[in-house]
C-alpha cells in the first residue's frame, strides 16, 4: 500500500484578484524552505484539511488554516489587503496501484457546504486538459468512515487499508478512523513534536487508541489475535443469546401444558451431564412429581383400566355406531383443514419473508438518497440531472425503453424522494406486522385443530372399544374417566417429546460452546507472536541506529527498547519521559516516526510510505543532528519512501546538509500564497 502527494494547491478569489500557490511535489525526499510565516504550514495543513483531518488536530472541527484562507490576503509586492470572497485547497494523490486522484474541499464558501469533498478520477491538478469523473463524498458527520459516501471510507480504500473494528470506552465498537493514524506519519508544527509516539487524538474515545493504532500501521499480528478474540465474544454472545430464546420457549411450552421444567442449565454449559440432567415436573396430589414417574402411573392404571369389564351399553349402540360414523368424517375434514392451515402459513410465512427483504432494500435507498441530500445541502450538483437511461436504486442501464432517452425535464426532488420511500416504508411495515399476527393466529388454529383431532380421536377409540363391548354397556362415568385418562397420558407423552427434542438442540448447543471454548483457548497467551516481536526488534534496532547517528545524549541508546505492552521507548522498563534533554526528546521523535517507515522496508506492513514533518528542528537540535536527519531522510526516499520536511532554516546551511543527498529542495524566497493570473 501507498500514499503520494503528488501536487498541493490553494486557490483564494478576493476582492482584489485571484491569489493561490501550487506546488508539486515529487516521489522520495523532498524539502520545502522558506521563511516563517511565509505559508510552510499553510501548505501542509492544506493537505490535512483537504483529506477532512482536522479532527486529527482538534475536536472542534476547527479550519486549521491562517487568515489567508480564510478571510482575508495581503498582498507580498503590494501590502495590501484583499477580503476572500471564496476559497479552496486541492491535492493530487496517487497509491500504489499508480491511480491518480485529485481530492477538491472548499474553505470559505458560499454555495456548499465546508463538509463536501469532490474526488476527480484522474490527475485533475497536474493534467488538466483532460475531462476526469467526479463524485462527491462528505467528511465530519457519522458514517464517514464507513458509509458509501463517506470520504474517508473512500480514502482508507484508496490507500489499501482495511481498517478494523475497535471497542470504545463505552463498549461500543467503531472504525479505527483515520485521524488516529495519520499522526503517526504526519507531524504538524504546533502540537505534533509533543508526544512519543504521537499526538493521536483521544476523543473518539477509542480504548487504547494508541495501541490500536500502531498495531495496525505495524500490521501486528496481535491486532488480528485481539479481531479475533472479539470475534469468539461476539459468537459467544450470540450463542447465550439462542441459549436464553431456547430455555425461555421451554418454559413457556411447559408452562402451557400445566408442567414445570427443572434443572434447565440457564447459560450454555460444555458439561452435555448438566443438560441431560434437566427434566419436567408435573403437580399431581398437591405435590410436584418428574413426568416420567408420573406417566409410568398413569399408563399403569390406564393399562388396568383396559382389563376391566365395561359396563354394558346395550341400550346406546345404535348412538354410538352413528356418533362413531360422524367423528370419522369430522377427523376427516379436520385433516383436511389442518393441511390448509399449514398451506397457509408457509405462504403467509414466504410473504413476511418478502416484505421484510423490501424493507430492508427500502431502508438501503433511503439511506442513499439521504446521503445525496446531505452531499447536495454540502453544494454538490452532481446530482441534479437524473438521466433515464440509468436505474436511480441499482443503476443498471435502461436501453430497451420506446421514450426518448433525454434528460427527463421533471423528476421528483430528493426530499419528495425520501418522503416516498418513507411512505412506501410505512405500508411494508404495516404488511409484516399483518403477516406476523396472521402466521400467529394460524400457529393457535393449526394448535386448536391438533388439539381438537387429539380429542375427537380419542373420543372414536372409546366408542369402538364401546361396540365391540359386550351388550351390556359401561356407565358414562366409567368411559369419560377412560378418555380423560387417554388425553391427559397423550398431551403428557407430547410434552415429554418435545422436551427430549429441546434437549437434543441444547445438546448440540454445548458442542458449539465447547468449540468456542476450545477455539479461544488455543489463542496464544502472549499478546505477540514470533513475528510480531522481530518487528519490535527492527523498530528498536532503527531507532538506536538514528539516535547514534543524530548525536542522541541523553543515555546510551543500547539501553533503549520498545515496550511490548505500549510499544512506546522505554529505558530499563521505564517510559522514558521527563529525563531527556528537550532536543534529545526531538530526536527520539524523529527516530520513531522514521523507524515506523524504515520497518516497512523489510517486513509487510500497513504503512503508506509517507512521512512529513513540520519544522523537524525544534529545541535548537544540533546542525549534525539535522544533518542525520536528512541523510536518513533521503536514504528512505531513495528506497521508495516519499518524505515531506517543511522548514526555515538558513538556506545556506540546507543547501550545505543536502549536498550530494538525492533530496528535492524547493525554495519560496517570500510568502507562497501569491497574486496569480486569473483561471479560466
Amino acid at each position: 500500500m501507498s500514499l503520494v502527494v503528488r501536487h498541493i494547491r490553494l486557490r483564494a478569489q478576493t476582492t482584489g484578484g485571484l491569489y493561490g500557490a501550487d506546488i508539486p511535489i515529487q516521489p522520495g525526499c523532498t524539502i520545502l524552505h522558506a521563511p516563517n510565516t511565509s505559508g510552510k504550514s499553510t501548505t501542509l495543513q492544506a493537505l490535512l484539511y483537504a483529506l477532512g483531518l482536522e479532527q486529527m488536530l482538534s475536536p472542534k472541527r476547527e479550519i486549521p488554516l491562517p487568515f489567508a484562507m480564510r478571510t482575508h490576503v495581503e498582498d507580498p509586492e503590494t501590502s495590501e489587503t484583499h477580503q476572500i470572497i471564496e476559497s479552496y485547497v486541492a491535492v493530487e494523490l496517487e497509491n500504489a496501484q499508480q491511480e491518480r486522484i485529485a481530492v477538491k474541499r472548499g474553505v470559505t464558501v458560499t454555495a456548499t457546504d465546508r463538509r463536501l469533498v469532490s474526488v476527480f478520477s484522474g490527475p485533475e491538478l497536474t493534467d488538466p486538459g483532460k475531462s476526469y469523473a467526479r463524485r462527491d463524498y462528505f467528511v465530519l458527520d457519522g458514517g464517514a468512515a464507513q458509509r458509501e459516501a463517506g470520504f474517508h471510507r473512500f480514502l482508507a480504500d484508496f490507500i489499501g487499508w482495511h481498517l478494523p473494528i475497535v471497542k470504545r470506552y463505552d463498549g461500543s465498537e467503531c472504525p479505527l478512523y483515520v485521524e488516529t493514524l495519520f499522526p503517526l506519519f504526519f507531524v504538524e508544527q504546533k502540537t505534533g513534536w509533543t508526544a512519543i509516539p504521537a499526538n493521536i487524538p483521544t476523543h473518539f474515545k477509542i480504548r487504547d487508541v494508541h495501541r490500536r493504532s500502531v498495531e495496525f500501521l505495524l500490521d501486528l499480528e496481535t491486532h488480528e489475535i485481539e479481531r479475533r478474540k472479539q470475534d469468539l465474544e461476539i459468537q459467544q454472545i450470540a450463542l447465550r443469546a439462542r441459549w436464553s430464546g431456547i430455555i425461555h420457549d421451554m418454559k413457556a411450552m411447559a408452562n402451557a401444558a400445566g408442567l414445570s421444567a427443572t434443572q434447565l442449565p440457564e447459560a450454555p454449559t460444555a458439561f452435555v451431564d448438566e443438560v441431560r440432567a434437566a427434566h419436567l415436573l408435573v403437580f399431581e396430589d398437591k405435590a410436584w412429581r418428574p413426568l416420567a414417574a408420573q406417566l409410568a402411573t398413569l399408563q399403569e392404571r390406564l393399562d388396568s383400566l383396559d382389563d376391566v369389564l365395561i359396563p354394558e351399553v346395550e341400550g346406546v349402540a345404535d348412538e354410538a355406531s352413528a356418533e362413531a360414523d360422524q367423528l370419522t368424517r369430522e377427523i376427516q375434514t379436520l385433516n383436511a383443514d389442518r393441511s390448509e392451515i399449514f398451506r397457509e402459513r408457509q405462504a403467509e410465512a414466504l410473504q413476511l419473508s418478502a416484505t421484510q427483504e423490501r424493507l430492508s432494500l427500502l431502508a438501503d435507498d433511503i439511506r442513499k438518497n439521504q446521503d445525496a441530500r446531505k452531499l447536495q445541502t454540502y453544494g454538490s450538483e452532481l446530482a441534479k440531472d437524473l438521466s433515464p437511461n440509468h436505474c436511480p436504486t441499482c443503476e443498471q442501464p435502461l436501453d430497451d425503453s420506446l421514450l426518448p432517452q433525454g434528460v427527463l425535464a421533471s423528476v421528483m426532488s430528493i426530499d419528495d424522494n425520501i418522503d416516498y420511500l418513507s411512505a412506501q416504508r410505512n405500508i411494508f411495515r404495516r404488511l409484516a406486522d399483518r403477516s406476523e399476527s396472521a402466521i400467529r393466529d394460524l400457529d393457535l388454529e393449526l394448535l386448536s385443530t391438533n388439539e381438537e383431532v387429539r380429542r375427537k380421536a380419542a373420543r372414536l377409540r372409546a366408542l369402538k372399544s364401546d361396540l365391540i363391548a359386550p351388550s351390556h354397556a359401561a356407565s358414562a362415568a366409567f368411559i369419560e374417566q377412560r378418555l380423560r385418562l387417554e388425553q391427559r397420558v397423550l398431551q403428557l407423552v407430547e410434552a415429554q417429546e418435545r422436551f427430549s427434542g429441546v434437549i437434543d438442540h441444547l445438546q448440540r448447543q454445548v458442542e458449539d460452546w465447547k468449540d468456542l471454548l476450545a477455539a479461544k483457548a488455543k489463542l496464544p497467551d502472549n499478546r505477540l507472536g514470533e513475528k510480531d516481536i522481530e518487528k519490535l526488534r527492527l523498530f528498536e534496532r532503527s531507532i538506536r541506529a538514528q539516535l547514534d547517528l543524530y548525536k542522541f545524549t541523553t543515555f546510551p541508546t543500547s539501553e533503549l527498547t520498545v515496550s511490548e505492552d505500549t510499544y512506546r521507548p522505554e529505558k530499563e522498563g521505564f517510559e522514558i519521559g521527563f529525563e531527556l534533554s528537550a532536543s534529545d526528546s526531538i530526536r527520539l521523535k524523529w527516530a520513531y516516526q522514521m523507524g515506523l517507515l524504515e520497518v516497512a522496508k523489510t517486513t509487510a506492513t500497513n504503512h503508506p510510505g509517507l512521512l512529513v514533518f513540520d519544522e523537524p528542528r525544534q529545541q535548537e537540535a544540533a546542525k549534525v543532528s539535522m544533518a542525520g536527519l536528512l541523510r536518513v531522510a533521503a536514504r528512505n526516499g531513495a528506497n521508495g519512501a516519499q518524505i515531506i520536511i517543511a522548514t526555515s532554516e538558513q538556506l545556506d546551511t540546507i543547501k550545505e546538509l543536502t549536498t550530494g543527498l538525492q533530496c528535492n529542495l524547493q525554495t519560496f524566497p517570500g510568502r507562497i500564497i501569491r497574486r496569480i493570473p486569473d483561471e479560466h
